[in-house]
């Protein structure tokens, strides 16, 4: 072999060496970039299969207020989904079943900043992990026994997820109400409906669900 040729070959040699480590340079990177990712995904991940887990069972508490009847029947539709156990809140004083006196003493009731006494009462509060909170909403924000019954029991760092029926207001300003109660709890994403909509609103009911990493019965 000529000089010429063996320095060709030497030439050659480590080049194909340099673009060999290049390649694994670059699939290295790329591995610790695919791991950093995986790390970051890892807890939502776990986070929706932990909801997902307590689906259907008694870890998950379905507690709402109704008045008339709209939010019973939106916490049934959510129930027949996930399952667990559905407690209606109530007071030891009914409200008036007219509609605009109802109004105007929910409207008295949160001016005056006052808890209605609760006939409702919770001993097992300690086997849910999942608390949903459901309302009809009076005056922008949840109906005040719910005031009453967080603060008597401490739902502590629970996941809390609120839903509601309304006239125009949707959530309004529950879900910050509900942090300042619950201070230490997860509030999750909220589900809104007219009252009207209610009967036909299952599709969108198991669409919430599903994005907050229920895996739903049918």
């Amino acid at each position: 072999m000529s000089k010429n040729n063996k320095s060709s070959l030497q030439s050659r040699t480590v080049v194909a060496h340099q673009e060999s480590m290049i390649r694994s340079r670059r699939g290295f990177l790329k591995g610790i970039a695919l791991g950093a990712a995986a790390v970051i995904a890892a807890p939502i991940l776990s986070r929706a299969s932990a909801y997902a887990a307590e689906a259907g069972g008694n870890k998950v508490l379905i507690l709402y207020f109704s008045h008339s009847g709209n939010t019973r029947m939106l916490a049934e539709q959510i129930h027949d989904r996930v399952g667990g156990d559905m407690v209606e809140l109530k007071t030891v004083a009914p409200y008036p079943q007219d509609y605009d006196t109802v109004v105007d003493m929910a409207q008295k009731e949160q001016r005056s900043n006052a808890r209605p006494q609760i006939a409702t009462e919770i001993s097992n509060l300690d086997e849910y992990r999942t608390v949903f909170i459901g309302f009809p909403n009076w005056w922008g924000t949840i109906p005040m026994p719910f005031f009453t019954f967080l603060e008597k029991y401490n739902l502590g760092d629970r996941n809390v997820i609120p839903f509601c029926t309304h006239e125009g207001s949707r959530l309004g300003r529950s879900e910050s109400d509900l942090k300042k109660l619950c201070p230490q709890a997860q509030i999750l994403k909220g589900f809104e409906v007219r009252g009207s909509r209610v009967s036909g609103a299952q599709k969108d009911v198991d669409a919430w669900l599903n994005g907050l990493g229920f895996s739903t019965k049918n």
